[in-house]
């Protein structure tokens, strides 16, 4: 993960996260083999999937992502072996990475996948300037990312993506992240980011079909910061899947 100190205290954070999208791909047939009654691969934001809007999905993601010391955090995962920490429910979250990377995943049967194509999170202290602390301020540093970011090129099994800067980019809702012990960042437990805003490309994908996917991501953001990034997911059933 990439991190950068804007002032004492308050910290602006990025990293390119695996992502796909089922917009004017190519090549239409590798999407069009999957069985009539499966469900439509993209979710749109507009749909508000299972029951959240992106921005609601978008700020959970950030609290999953950091909610896991560095032992097990799945954003510095070297091979896939954690991807499973801290999930639950319908909904998985995978994680990128800010170095090349090559993961493998096991997911169970029926769970949707939410992650961003590419993002940037503002986290502000306590003890932050009032004047720092207000949503204008949060979301004017991370208003970059709109604009900025480039390069984004996403495939599953083989099928291209794109459109994605048309209709992914998300700002989430306000969140707080409470840290864990031995966390990224190397603040103390229990260490409270309050209030915290995020801009990025999402997508939520429905539940994949039992068997091997591969998902593979490349994209850049003008710190610069750059991802290569690769997920092979087998989608296994098993007792209480779904």
């Amino acid at each position: 993960m990439n991190g950068k100190s804007r002032r004492r205290g308050s910290m602006l954070v990025w990293w390119t996260v695996i992502a796909v999208l089922l917009a004017g791909f190519a090549p239409a047939g590798a999407i069009a083999a999957r069985p009539k009654d499966d469900p439509p691969l993209f979710l749109s934001p507009s749909t508000r999937p299972y029951g959240r809007s992106y921005s609601k999905w978008a700020a959970m993601w950030w609290q999953w992502a950091l909610a896991e010391p560095k032992a097990t955090n799945p954003i510095i995962d070297p091979n896939g072996a954690d991807c499973a920490e801290g999930q639950s429910g319908k909904v998985w979250f995978l994680a990128g990475s800010p170095t090349p990377v090559t993961r493998n995943c096991t997911v169970p049967a029926g769970k949707a996948l939410f992650f961003p194509v590419i993002n940037s999170a503002y986290f502000a202290f306590r003890d932050d300037p009032p004047e720092q602390r207000t949503e204008e301020f949060l979301r004017a540093q991370v208003s970059f990312v709109r604009k900025g970011a480039t390069g984004l090129s996403a495939t599953i099994d083989e099928a291209r993506f794109n459109k994605i800067r048309r209709r992914l980019y998300t700002e989430s809702t306000l969140f707080r992240v409470v840290l864990p012990a031995d966390n990224l960042f190397g603040l103390p437990e229990g260490f409270v980011l309050n209030p915290s805003v995020d801009a990025g490309f999402y997508l939520m994908i429905a539940p994949l079909s039992p068997g091997s996917h591969t998902i593979h991501l490349t994209g850049t953001l003008p710190t610069p910061s750059s991802v290569d990034a690769t997920y092979h997911i087998t989608v296994r059933r098993g007792r209480g899947d779904g």
